[in-house]
């Protein structure tokens, strides 16, 4: 009997979290006329394309999207690069401060970004990088969450691994590139989906840093076909939907991988 009412609250809970894709999807595939009505027309009416050809075909949709990309891939390799590199000097290396320097980490994840938005402007406009991919990409490099989640795994890696490769002549960085990052696969994985999305996602500071549409990451550019072409919420709707299939697409390919990653970061003391 418990096991049936869980099964039905949770075939509940995902209807309700279905619900607002479907909603998405189907006002896509509706003229404009047919969505500003009086009555409910979710599947009464024929669906049609032209939303998804007016966005290829009258908008900067192309370009907004491989600026999406762009930014998205260089943030979340840079990210696993200098993110991998500071959990292993955390984990393995024994200096002074170190503790102090994992809690200056940490604090990273109570800090919004936000509340740093307007020096963040400040600093790469004296930089002369403003309107400028870089400048979407770099605030957003080393996810303290991710430092993290590396830190806490690579804690839980054998020390004697490390022991029989250095009795055997290897470097500190051979071990850490040889040893560490292939055994922290799931992990590393893990961080690059956070990355990925919270990059691809992102909304606020691309809209601040940005002034030229064709500079334009995919969230901003849609926030704009409010402005430029009015409020045509079909269009709006069938440019979110092929915001999102580069993440659909991305789960789909990956999605034991990501739960892989997921269950194993090793989020231990």
């Amino acid at each position: 009997m418990k096991k049936t009412i869980g099964k039905i609250f949770l075939a509940a809970a995902i209807l309700l979290w279905l619900l607002p894709i479907v909603w998405l999807v189907v006002t896509s595939l509706k003229a404009e006329r047919d969505v500003m009505t009086d009555r409910l027309t979710l599947f009464s009416v024929a669906p049609t394309l032209v939303n998804y050809v007016k966005a290829f075909m009258g908008t900067q949709i192309k370009q907004w999207l491989l600026n999406s990309v762009i930014v998205a891939t260089v943030t979340t390799v840079l990210t696993l690069v200098l993110d991998s590199t500071m959990a292993y000097v955390l984990s393995r290396m024994q200096f002074r401060g170190r503790r102090l320097l994992f809690l200056v980490v940490l604090s990273g994840l109570m800090v919004p970004f936000e509340a740093m938005i307007i020096q963040l402007y400040l600093e790469l406009n004296k930089l002369g990088i403003l309107n400028t991919l870089a400048a979407v990409i770099i605030p957003r490099l080393a996810l303290p969450l991710g430092v993290f989640i590396l830190t806490q795994f690579f804690n839980g890696i054998p020390v004697a691994l490390e022991e029989a490769a250095y009795m055997d002549g290897a470097s500190r960085f051979r071990i850490f590139r040889s040893i560490i990052l292939p055994l922290g696969k799931s992990a590393l994985f893990a961080v690059a989906i956070l990355s990925f999305v919270n990059s691809w996602n992102d909304f606020l500071w691309p809209l601040v840093a940005v002034s030229s549409s064709a500079k334009y990451t995919v969230t901003v550019g849609i926030a704009n076909f409010q402005g430029t072409n009015g409020t045509e919420y079909a269009l709006i709707m069938a440019g979110g939907v092929i915001a999102s299939l580069p993440q659909v697409v991305m789960f789909l390919f990956f999605r034991k991988n990501i739960v892989q990653g997921i269950s194993m970061t090793g989020i231990k003391g």
